[in-house]
């Protein structure tokens, strides 16, 4: 009796927990930046957790001994590129969003080369290597070389997105573009932008999102195809077909803190991996300042891409002006030894326990870049907002945050004094900010079910099935003049354009028969008396 209750019991558990058979998944994640990472992270682990074999090509590995079946290839050498990269906050103001796609393009370009070459790497996609996957784990932004991975090993690919995926992205799914919805990453992204006539800017919106998807296609695109084929041999797809047809894509997005816009059934909003229940304790010096500061403090941090060390020497001044004149602690994340001129309400760190000090109940204010990692943290523990956008999708995030009340947008190449503290007055001494983020945190918390639970089961499906062709959108295989009935408007144009010709033909000979007519007695008649 005793073996037939066990026997039941581990056939409960089993038919429960549903691990089904491990799978051997190779996950690429080449974006330098740690806020990408970390998403990312967070569900190659839960799969590790899950049973399935993974080799994961980092640079930003967790390096973490304990884990079997967990394989990184590190490529933090890439850092060394993103370090030749301009000032950003200079830049923002002089160019477009394809601007600072140009600004990024050789050095993404580069880092592709740079992991086709890592031995490691190599020794996994050597025609000779016999390894075999189950399933590519890809990130989309800018390094579609890498998708030829792929190919080489005959397996589905994901598609993961650590924001809103970028136009080029948009268009290869077959998702509508939309040139002036506010989803739009390439909104507001040139500062000062076209002139407020409405049309005029639509018409801006247009050209600026056209442009980037047919330089993408176009252009760039062949330039990793050039790559991919140097490395993997030239009877690989062409890489518009392998990202269409890509299986699916992870989008970490959530419906309360994005603008809601129409997706193909392949788009699976994830959101939140990274944010924590477990919140580390602060380090003892700084949780006794922040217990100590009873009316309140300020946090201020630009992400890690964006630097505080990159600010003007004129914004410096007036951020440092403006929180002088504050009552409340400041706590800034600043990439230098020294800050000149530091008032004594403020301490400087280089490093940051970012989601701890959001977490403390004394928090009045997060000023940031409008980073979306940044933004799910702050929803999460509640704390009403300032942002001052740079780059990619920070300008998009902040829209969002500002059109449900729960923050201020400025300005960063164009910040005075006066409308800093106007702005941190008003959010911090304004209780509808913290009530309204309440209320937002509380509609992000109601979900159906568990975001990465279900990310799980969409993986899993995409191995059960060895893809999913089944989510393919037919609108991905439609050139783009039939995706935006642009043929049917030439048609129609043409057309009105021809039967408005033949109308004034036709009224033409109306009107000189008319003449004619009227004109021709006359003459006889003068003839008679002559």
């Amino acid at each position: 009796m005793s073996r037939r209750f066990i026997l039941a019991v581990f056939t409960l558990l089993a038919s429960v927990l549903d691990f089904g058979e491990a799978a051997r998944i190779l996950a690429v994640f080449p974006a330098v930046s740690v806020s990408h990472q970390v998403v990312f992270r967070k569900l190659t682990l839960a799969l590790n957790k899950r049973g399935h074999e993974l080799f994961v090509v980092t640079p930003s590995p967790v390096n973490d001994p304990s884990l079997k079946n967990y394989t990184e290839i590190d490529t933090s050498i890439q850092y060394n590129e993103k370090d030749a990269l301009p000032n950003l906050i200079e830049l923002r103001g002089k160019v477009d969003w394809f601007g600072f796609f140009e600004v990024f393009e050789p050095m993404v370009t580069e880092q592709v080369a740079q992991i086709f070459e890592h031995p490691d790497l190599k020794k996994l996609y050597d025609p000779n290597s016999g390894e075999k996957f189950d399933l590519i784990l890809m990130q989309m932004f800018t390094y579609p070389g890498l998708m030829a991975l792929a190919e080489r090993f005959k397996a589905p690919m994901i598609g993961i997105v650590s924001a809103s995926p970028q136009t080029s992205v948009q268009y290869a799914i077959g998702n509508p573009i939309l040139h002036s919805d506010p989803s739009n990453w390439q909104l507001d992204m040139k500062i000062p932008g076209p002139p407020s006539w409405i049309p005029w800017k639509r018409l801006d919106n247009f050209i600026q999102t056209w442009r980037f998807i047919y330089y993408h296609r176009t252009v760039f695109l062949p330039k990793h195809q050039k790559i991919a084929e140097k490395y993997l041999g030239n009877d690989i797809p062409d890489l518009h077909d392998l990202e269409k047809n890509i299986s699916l894509i992870f989008v970490n997005q959530q419906g309360p803190i994005s603008f809601a816009r129409p997706n193909v059934p392949k788009v699976i909003e994830i959101g939140g991996f990274h944010v924590t229940d477990n919140i580390k304790p602060l380090p003892k010096d700084l949780k006794k300042v922040l217990d100590e500061a009873t009316q309140g403090f300020i946090y201020m941090s630009l992400g890690s891409n964006v630097k505080s060390n990159m600010l003007s020497e004129k914004a410096r001044n007036a951020f440092i002006t403006a929180f002088s004149k504050l009552p409340y602690k400041v706590i800034w994340k600043f990439e230098d030894d020294q800050l000149e001129g530091k008032p004594d309400n403020v301490i400087i760190l280089k490093w940051a326990p970012q989601q701890s000090i959001l977490a403390h109940p004394n928090i009045k204010l997060f000023i940031y870049q409008g980073g979306l990692q940044s933004t799910e943290e702050a929803v999460s523990h509640a704390v009403p907002l300032i942002g001052f956008p740079v780059m990619s999708d920070q300008d998009m995030n902040l829209r969002k945050m500002v059109s449900v009340g729960v923050a201020k947008k400025l300005e960063i190449t164009k910040i005075n004094e006066d409308d800093f503290l106007e702005a941190i007055r008003t959010v911090a001494g304004d209780d509808g900010y913290k009530q309204r983020m309440l209320n937002l945190r509380s509609l992000l918390k109601d979900k159906p079910h568990d975001i990465l639970e279900n990310a799980i089961w969409w993986t899993e499906h995409v191995i059960r099935h060895k893809g999913a062709p089944h989510l393919h959108s037919t609108t991905a295989d439609e050139p783009w003049y039939q995706r935006q009935d642009m043929d049917i408007i030439a048609f129609l144009t043409s057309l009105f354009v021809i039967s408005l010709i033949l109308s004034l033909l036709v009224f033409y000979k109306c009107i000189i028969y008319s003449i004619r007519l009227f004109s021709h007695p006359t003459v006889k008649k003068s003839k008679k008396r002559n």
